[in-house]
């Protein structure tokens, strides 16, 4: 046991030092709603319901682990609601024990435990791959944590934390051998990340495509690679048949059944019912195409606003008009493109994006930020080019913006090399000045929402 702490020492200190991170934000997440949340006077779902507004995220999670229920839509998450039944088994054990609903705790603990096991992967990829000393690595990792909706995922009730986790662990295994993965690694992932989420499932393939380019380029060697992805690819689809005789038909009619019993008792509920059909029909008419598979599609949205204000913007540094608002309320939403009320946090964006535009030059020849760059390019593909998501593009961030310290940390490693101290440390405090605003505007912003306080 001592040799192995020794051999590890440096991975246990970041390790602690991340969980210390991650245990601290996830304490004042929990600060929010506490006595509702834990004793509810109503049903789960309702009284979650009320009190959750949290930008665009949902609070599915929370009531899943507070009484397990499939929430999720199965055509997007097809084993999100599976993976969320061991928490929501341990919750029911701590309610019979504390009895109080624990599931906000106990989601903290699990959030706190994948936000820890990403930044470790994250530090090991500076330090391994990049080659970073200690202090430039943990600034990287400290860099990418201090985006708003990065700092969120590692405390929102919701699947991007997973993604986040899913899609680093994936860059980690292909670029730790200079042949990629092996393709049972490559396969587990693909199911595992694409029961989170479909798209996760192209991204992981995408990678693993590229990972191997240099050794096996030819269309045919390409096809023999992809061709086992069709094993994963039925058991998702069979899962998906077998949750939808089951859970899902289970939960539609109990749906079904609630929503008649609330419009006995609530004249003005059946008002609301159509005025949310109405909604969804307006909506409808702004998709890319009237398809289920389109439905979060809105043509409405300029693309330009959306980066700068949303993607660039919000993704990185809260707006705080509106702040944390939800653009998809059926009563008082955000607007889609708010905009900063002061000069400086333009300047902050756009110091970010200089940055990470020298670090994909400086990167530009490393398979690592390849490989990195594309779930950023298919997000843009989506969030811009479809416009999916548009008016809350911005909760997506942790599924792509691990690509920025990834290039910074190659501009940070291309001054080093050169043996410019001058230029290095300059860049050094650049960056160490443009993370400590970033997190102190970020944290206080969400302090202000979750303790309700004055901004």
């Amino acid at each position: 046991m001592k040799n192995f702490i020794l051999r590890h020492k440096e991975t246990i200190l970041v390790a602690l030092l991340g969980l210390a991170v991650f245990a601290a934000l996830n304490y004042l997440m929990v600060q929010w709603h506490e006595d509702p949340w834990t004793n509810p006077k109503m049903g789960y779902w309702s009284v979650f319901r009320k009190y959750f507004c949290l930008s665009g995220f949902d609070a599915h999670t929370y009531v899943t682990v507070s009484k397990w229920r499939p929430l999720y839509e199965l055509y997007r998450h097809p084993l999100l609601a599976l993976y969320m039944w061991p928490l929501s088994w341990v919750n029911g054990q701590l309610n019979d024990i504390f009895h109080i609903n624990c599931a906000i705790y106990t989601v903290a603990v699990a959030w706190t435990m994948a936000s820890t096991a990403t930044w470790v992967l994250l530090y090991k990829l500076m330090r391994n791959i990049v080659q970073l000393p200690v202090f430039s690595s943990l600034l990287m990792c400290f860099f990418h944590y201090s985006f708003a909706y990065v700092m969120l995922a590692a405390i929102a009730p919701d699947h991007m934390i997973l993604t986040q986790l899913l899609l680093i662990l994936t860059l980690f295994l292909a670029t730790r051998r200079r042949e990629g993965m092996p393709l049972w690694q490559a396969l587990t992932l693909f199911f595992v990340s694409a029961g989170v989420s479909l798209t996760n499932g192209i991204k992981i393939w995408l990678m693993d495509m590229s990972a191997r380019v240099g050794r096996q380029t030819t269309v045919t060697s390409i096809m023999r690679r992809s061709l086992p992805y069709l094993l994963p690819t039925m058991m998702l689809g069979l899962m998906y048949i077998l949750q939808t005789e089951t859970t899902e038909k289970e939960e539609h009619q109990w749906q079904v059944t609630m929503r008649d019993k609330r419009i006995e008792r609530d004249s003005t509920y059946l008002a609301k019912l159509k005025a949310d059909s109405l909604r969804q029909a307006r909506e409808r008419d702004r998709q890319t195409t009237d398809s289920r598979f389109f439905q979060w599609t809105d043509n409405s949205v300029e693309r330009i606003p959306l980066l700068v204000e949303n993607i660039f913007g919000e993704g990185l540094l809260l707006h705080e008009e509106h702040l944390l608002e939800d653009a998809n309320l059926t009563e008082n939403p955000r607007p889609i493109i708010v905009r900063y009320g002061n000069r400086w946090e333009y300047m902050a964006e756009s110091a970010v994006i200089m940055l990470f535009a020298l670090g994909l030059y400086c990167g530009r020849r490393e398979r690592l930020v390849w490989l990195a760059l594309l779930p950023f390019l298919f997000d843009m593909f989506l969030h811009v080019g479809m416009r999916f998501a548009a008016s809350d593009a911005y909760i997506m961030t942790a599924h792509w913006a691990f690509v920025i310290p990834i290039a910074v940390a190659y501009l940070v490693k291309r001054t080093r090399d050169k043996g410019n101290h001058i230029i290095t440390t300059s860049l050094h405090t650049a960056i160490l000045i443009l993370t400590a605003t970033l997190w102190w505007h970020n944290v206080s912003l969400i302090a202000a929402k979750i303790l309700d306080l004055p901004i």
